[in-house]
């Protein structure tokens, strides 16, 4: 291969196996981006994941890193790339999962089932036992958590009982 100050020149070999080498995935940098960088509410220990939790606003991998770099120096760098393999790995970020083990995350799970289910009334049919244990069977089957399970039983015997379940109901 041969370079100069304005050209390039490769073999045809080259240029193939060049083509059919995997990319890595383009970043393509915003003004969004670079706010999210000197943003302080992104980047503050407990501040930056209750500011996310409240905004709806995200954070991309390489913004976090530069921004926590920014306002807590090495270590803050340091802590941002532990947070980002754990986020990789898990799902969710050290804040996300305090924040859920606290009670309030989104995604928390109820301690216990929030209310009983009601009986069914005359004008809705209680589901049959069979669909019961059907349903219970494929999510065991798929390998579904048993408190999400539970969950989405309560939820199927739930849509046989009430017509119009209140606000209050839901959550």
């Amino acid at each position: 291969m041969f370079t100069g100050s304005s050209f390039t020149l490769t073999s045809p070999a080259h240029a193939v196996a060049a083509a059919a080498a995997p990319q890595a995935p383009k970043h393509d940098f915003t003004f969004g981006d670079f706010l999210d960088i000197i943003n302080p509410l992104q980047h503050l220990p407990v501040v930056g994941t209750l500011y996310r939790a409240v905004t709806g606003d995200t954070i991309k991998t390489p913004e976090k890193i530069m921004g926590d770099t920014l306002y807590g120096g090495p270590l803050g760098g340091l802590s941002a790339i532990a947070d980002s393999l754990y986020q990789q790995k898990t799902g969710k970020s050290f804040g996300d999962t305090v924040l859920g083990w606290l009670g309030f995350g989104h995604d928390a799970a109820p301690k216990s089932d929030p209310a009983p289910v009601k009986t069914a009334t005359a004008s809705m049919p209680a589901p049959a036992d069979t669909n019961v244990a059907s349903l219970s069977a494929s999510l065991e089957r798929n390998g579904v958590a048993p408190d999400v399970a539970q969950r989405a039983l309560y939820a199927y015997r739930r849509s046989f009982t009430s017509a119009a379940p209140s606000v209050v109901d839901t959550y």
